[in-house]
């Protein structure tokens, strides 16, 4: 029976950023195993690790604060797992923080909501880049279809967008955006420059953090009264 679960946040560097999301999966599964940590397995004829990630990093991506729940078969310090995770792991795949969370507590990819990036786009000037943001940023909707293979989808992407802002960078400029990254709209990085600056190559695509919708009594409380409760 399960004893204990454990939220991980760790980094993708430079190095690493062509490997796959099953390949990241692996590598914290032989890192656990490696800690002798007691990681939980699915039962069945095929066990699993039971690892669940936010949202898997696409190919190619940069990121520096992915998560991960980890959930334990019996109960470990969370010191003691740290330190005996952090002999285990590469600055490549870093471990950058962790804390224990209810064994009940919705998977990460259930509370997904937002997502952080940055976003380096060489050869384009902060003067042809600062007027698209504001134009888009004025605007109520904004209408995009995303082709995909044989597949194409038409939503509002304005509605995707929480922040968006741009600064200039040496050769080019460095967009920041916060964006939808729920199970009812997954607004992809490459598609808002698609939209904003046609015809650009950004050098680097980094995800800087992922924003859970976490249950808050606070916040139930407040919805259920008008307030928040005492």
């Amino acid at each position: 029976m399960s004893a204990q679960r454990i939220r991980l946040w760790f980094r993708k560097g430079e190095r690493v950023r062509y490997i796959s999301h099953l390949d990241v999966l692996r590598y914290w599964e032989r890192a656990f195993r490696r800690a002798d940590l007691p990681l939980a397995y699915s039962g069945g004829f095929s066990p699993h690790p039971k690892l669940a990630f936010a949202g898997p990093l696409p190919l190619g991506f940069l990121a520096e604060a992915e998560i991960v729940d980890a959930t334990l078969d019996e109960r470990v310090d969370l010191d003691e797992l740290e330190q005996r995770l952090e002999e285990q792991t590469s600055e490549d795949l870093a471990l950058v923080g962790l804390r224990e969370v209810p064994l009940s507590s919705p998977a990460p990819q259930a509370s997904l909501a937002w997502a952080d990036y940055e976003i380096v786009v060489p050869g384009v000037t902060l003067e042809d880049a600062q007027p698209a943001v504001d134009e888009f940023l004025a605007r109520d909707t904004f209408e995009w279809t995303e082709e995909r293979r044989d597949k194409s989808r038409t939503y509002d992407m304005r509605a995707g967008v929480r922040q968006l802002s741009v600064a200039p960078e040496e050769g080019g400029v460095r967009l920041s955006a916060r964006l939808s990254a729920g199970q009812e709209q997954n607004l992809r990085p490459e598609e808002l420059i698609k939209a904003l600056l046609p015809g650009a190559a950004p050098s680097a695509y980094i995800r800087k953090g992922l924003i859970l919708d976490e249950p808050s009594p606070a916040r139930e409380a407040w919805r259920r009264r008008g307030r928040f409760a005492e």
